[in-house]
């Protein structure tokens, strides 16, 4: 009797953990959404720096452009 008891009890530990898991798996799937989504805006980002150089490059190259009519 004793041992069926242990072995229920260790079935409905195992069925706890299972949920633990498939909770982990879900927060695990969560987050692996938000780094993706900052992956994203890390992409943006670096798109918009990339366009503010060019800006500023072409900044210069006007300003050395304006330097030269006026010597």
């Amino acid at each position: 009797m004793h041992k069926i008891v242990a072995f229920l009890n260790a079935e409905g530990r195992i069925g706890i953990a299972d949920k633990r898991i498939s909770i982990a798996d879900e927060r695990i799937s969560i987050a692996k959404g938000y780094i993706g989504i900052a992956d994203e805006r890390i992409g943006i980002a670096e798109r918009r720096i990339n366009i503010a150089e060019g800006y500023i490059g072409i900044a210069k190259f006007n300003s050395l452009l304006i330097n030269q009519m006026l010597y």
